[in-house]
């Protein structure tokens, strides 16, 4: 998965870039690096564990660049992105283009306000309109279901087939609105040889059943060694028997690619994504996808789930933060300085990015500035300058020990997150007055800002 980079969050604003070097430093603060193994994790972190010898071929042009910019304190701290878990009382059934005619069992556990939708494949709304029109629908009882689920489905949604037909409206899927008295069990739907040729996904959801499937993945970034993996949740209020887990992955490219084992670990099953990925594999964005059946209080069910992370080889890691500094020119300060050491073993375009933050009087530590750097660099030991521009950071009129957050390691070559550590190794530079601060170019983005109260919180 491609994740975005959490920098320069005000779009339009001048970019102050600045070749690295040829400052007068105060002492550090503290002449030692902190190492990035100490790092005390957060929600969102992100740490690769090994590193590999693997060149990028693209996004790695020479030249070292550093930019800053202000951020507007009313903002609150970008938050990491975490795993999320994904719920689903939903199913999806697919027959193949080109199969042959067939009738399926479709279980439905709660008819009350569910839907059933017949979504031919392809993009020809002509053959997919013949295509419903070979489709048929029976409730548990045998008695055709689809018609009288249409007209409710067209009342629910206004949607007249006469007005749209006269309007030139075309409908390349049967949407089929069910109610309570239809009742709970096995349908089934008949595909006809026309359906069938075309190839047809059948979609059920069930908004008031009890009976959910839920995917948490255990990072949103997954390294070639890495023990990761999708936490498998099954709610119902009936006894759960006979349940069988299903996971597929799905490429980049979104198509399918392999299993993956469902193993229960303690009271929780887990889809182990980490054991059938490799270093040779694709990087970007992963799918898993997650069928459970079986049945609940006797009532057979059908679940399907999708969740996704990002899947990455690092070749570089931050190693060590440090050394942050004032820089003064003229008796004024005019940035705030630290060095951000990189571990790599190939070549690549680097991007290292943090936020300043400070403390207001109640507090609560508000962004002030963001700061990146970007260098061309190949195997070996290097280090990086983030800079943030003390004019910017005065925008605010908050002084004071500031801090550094959010700090970023990306690859430019894959466009791949690295390494993330969102607390930035809890690196502090030394005391400052508002007083001491330089003052720094008011763009026309700026002095909107400005106006609009956007850097006004007050001591």
């Amino acid at each position: 998965m491609t994740f975005p980079r959490s920098f320069v969050q005000s779009a339009g604003l001048a970019l102050a870039v600045t070749l690295l070097g040829g400052f007068t430093q105060e002492p550090a603060m503290s002449a030692n690096l902190r190492s990035a193994s100490d790092a005390t994790r957060a929600p969102g972190d992100v740490a690769p564990g090994r590193l590999f010898a693997r060149d990028a071929r693209e996004g790695i042009g020479p030249g070292r660049v550093s930019v800053s910019n202000p951020t507007s304190p009313k903002q609150p701290i970008a938050a990491p992105l975490a795993p999320e878990t994904r719920r689903s009382k939903s199913t999806v059934i697919h027959v193949a283009p080109r199969s042959a005619a067939t009738q399926l069992e479709l279980p439905i556990t709660s008819p009350d306000e569910a839907w059933v939708m017949f979504i031919p494949k392809g993009n020809d709304a002509k053959v997919g309109e013949e295509a419903l029109r070979d489709m048929a629908l029976f409730d548990p009882q045998g008695v055709r279901a689809d018609k009288r689920a249409a007209r409710a489905a067209e009342k629910e949604l206004d949607a007249d087939p006469a007005r749209m037909k006269a309007e030139g409206i075309t409908r390349p899927i049967t949407m089929l609105r069910m109610n309570r008295d239809m009742g709970r069990g096995l349908y089934k739907v008949q595909v006809g040889p026309k359906a069938a040729a075309v190839g047809m996904a059948i979609e059920v959801r069930e908004p008031s059943s009890t009976i959910e499937l839920s995917l948490t993945a255990s990072t949103m970034q997954l390294f070639p060694g890495d023990d990761g993996y999708v936490t498998v949740g099954l709610q119902s209020e009936a006894p759960l028997e006979r349940v069988r887990y299903e996971a597929t992955l799905y490429n980049p490219r979104y198509e399918r690619d392999r299993s993956v084992p469902v193993v229960k670990v303690g009271n929780e099953y887990r889809a182990m994504v980490s054991r059938v990925m490799q270093e040779k594999d694709e990087t970007g964005a992963w799918v898993l996808e997650v069928r459970a059946v079986g049945t609940a209080g006797g009532q057979a069910f059908d679940r399907l789930a999708q969740t996704a992370f990002g899947f990455a080889v690092p070749t570089a890691r931050i190693a060590s933060v440090g050394r942050e500094r004032l820089v003064r020119e003229g008796g004024k300060v005019t940035a705030l300085e630290v060095d951000v050491v990189l571990e790599s073993q190939a070549l690549d375009r680097y991007e290292v990015t943090g936020t300043l933050v400070a403390t207001d009087a109640r507090g609560v530590e508000r962004p002030v500035a963001e700061a990146q750097v970007t260098d061309q660099l190949g195997t070996g030991t290097h280090t990086l300058t983030l800079r943030f521009e003390a004019g910017h950071a005065g925008l605010s009129r908050l002084d004071g020990s500031y801090a550094l957050r959010g700090l970023q390691l990306y690859s430019l070559g894959t466009n791949t997150l690295y390494h993330r550590l969102a607390r930035g190794l809890e690196v502090r530079f030394p005391t400052v007055r508002l007083a001491e601060l330089g003052s720094s170019e008011v763009t026309p983005a700026i002095e909107h800002l400005l106006r609009a109260g956007e850097f006004d919180v007050g001591q």
